[in-house]
């Protein structure tokens, strides 16, 4: 029986303290509901805490007998988690109490996600990092059904439950197969098989193949990416937002330990073409279909599907470059992201019908704040200097080049171009077309309003001064590649 130390239970402080106060937000929703007005800030102050947490006591390494590893990644991967949550909570408020759905449980399930997240990105074995999965997704299937007035709401928290089931089928078979060759659930264990073998075996490489796939729904990369449109454009839009980083991000770092510990890049050429062809046909993809879209949130769903496969080629890459590179683009893509969509849950009429990209119509004069904002972050997304977006992505192609990848830097910078076109689209509507004849009535909260400026100013500051950012992935990435 595994006793834990102070250490171990010192290094998951900040995950103790969310499980708290998520039991706190529940017995405030069961007992207090004069005072739901205080969901949102003791969310806010929860996460405040966690992240002074991870910060305040020492990083141990491997800790509980070798299930996580709290080191400086997971530490980077915590701070943004934490900054998630923060700007989701906040701009939350708001948003539930126009929709009349202002619950305990909202925030709650939102805390839990972010632990089962932390977890998954800190694990070194694949029983915890199954674990985390879990913790992970299924708040966020009750979440993307939260609106259950919205049919489109259930419906989409219904899609993500159905997808979600496949991939934690996929992901716990193929570990299985892996663990079964390896003799150990540890993926350093595993690790040590492949190089043992000087490559990998049929079974193992089958059971990455499915542990791959697994990861993948949940990054919506091709061809697991068919979910996305449709949950994006169905769930409450602060859901959406955490949704498309939060888990994106605990997935590709999760993704990293295990590319890293098996050494892939060295000992696996099958691994470069097969992650090669899954970057190229997401970037692309999601690019194309993406412009064709006219639901802004379907738009940034594709759009999501595109980052990812930019995300992917540092997977490929893995090491120092390629490790540095994706953490610095999950910082990037989690500014521009919540940006964006806290200004889309500002400019929305109503969450029941579409999100048309043509009712943005001249609100870049009758709201220039909110619309000066989105377009800060989607100008971002597209790769434009001196936004922290095209810093994400010039570390990634530039990784790729320095490793002979010169083919996936080429196609990453043409569907950067290929994207700039729906990007600037929203952009041209917002300040270049005249309100249309009944202008929609958007609600003026300024907590959602805040979000957006807050976002848009780091997207700005990152991206005009980005060693601070660059300097700290460089020295966390240290720690998973020795």
């Amino acid at each position: 029986m595994l006793i834990p130390s102070p250490t171990d239970l010192s290094s998951i402080a900040p995950e103790i303290v969310l499980a708290v106060a998520a039991g706190v937000l529940l017995l405030v929703e069961a007992f207090l509901p004069g005072l739901r007005r205080l969901l949102a800030p003791i969310t806010i102050v929860a996460s405040l805490i966690a992240a002074w947490a991870r910060f305040h006591f020492p990083l141990p390494g491997v800790v509980w007998g070798g299930l996580l590893s709290i080191d400086r990644v997971a530490a980077f991967v915590d701070l943004y988690i934490l900054a998630a949550v923060l700007l989701t909570a906040w701009m939350s408020g708001a948003f539930l109490r126009r929709n009349d759905v202002d619950r305990g449980e909202f925030y709650s399930l939102l805390l839990l996600a972010a632990i089962g997240a932390m977890v998954m990105a800190a694990s070194v074995d694949a029983l915890t990092l199954f674990l985390g999965l879990e913790l992970l997704s299924i708040p966020l299937y009750v979440l993307n059904g939260f609106l259950r007035g919205h049919a489109i709401s259930i419906e989409a928290g219904l899609k993500y439950f159905v997808v979600g089931a496949f991939a934690s089928a996929f992901l716990v078979y193929g570990f299985a197969l892996m663990y079964g060759m390896a003799g150990s659930t540890r993926l350093e264990a595993m690790g040590q098989t492949v190089l043992d073998g000087g490559g990998l075996s049929p079974v193992m490489a089958i059971g990455l193949a499915m542990v791959v796939g697994g990861l993948g729904f949940k990054l919506a990369l091709f061809p697991f990416h068919a979910w996305a449109p449709d949950v994006y454009q169905g769930g409450p839009t602060p859901v959406t937002a955490f949704l498309s980083v939060v888990p994106k991000g605990a997935a590709l770092v999760a993704l990293l330990r295990v590319v890293d510990g098996l050494d892939l890049l060295r000992l696996s050429p099958h691994w470069v073409t097969a992650a090669g062809i899954i970057a190229v046909a997401s970037m692309t993809l999601g690019n194309i279909v993406a412009i064709v879209q006219r639901d802004i949130k379907r738009m940034l769903a594709y759009s999501g599907i595109a980052h990812m496969g930019y995300a992917m080629v540092a997977i490929i890459v893995a090491g120092i470059d390629g490790g540095s590179a994706v953490l610095v683009y999950l910082a990037a893509y989690t500014l521009m992201n919540v940006g964006a969509f806290a200004v889309v849950a500002l400019l929305s009429e109503r969450e029941d019908e579409p999100h048309l990209i043509s009712e943005l119509a001249g609100l870049g004069w009758t709201r220039p704040i909110a619309a000066f904002a989105l377009t800060l972050c989607l100008v971002s997304l597209a790769g434009v200097p001196p936004l922290i977006g095209f810093t994400g992505k010039f570390v990634v192609f530039r990784a790729a080049v320095n490793h002979g990848f010169v083919w996936l830097a080429v196609l990453g910078v043409i569907n950067s171009l290929i994207s700039a076109f729906y990007y600037l689209r929203v952009v041209y509507v917002m300040y270049m077309q005249p309100l249309p004849r009944r202008a929609p009535v958007f609600p003026s909260e300024r907590s959602v309003a805040a979000v957006a400026v807050v976002a848009a100013l780091g997207v700005v500051l990152l991206g005009v001064f980005p060693m601070p950012i660059l300097e700290a992935a460089h020295r966390a990435i240290l720690d998973l590649v020795r």
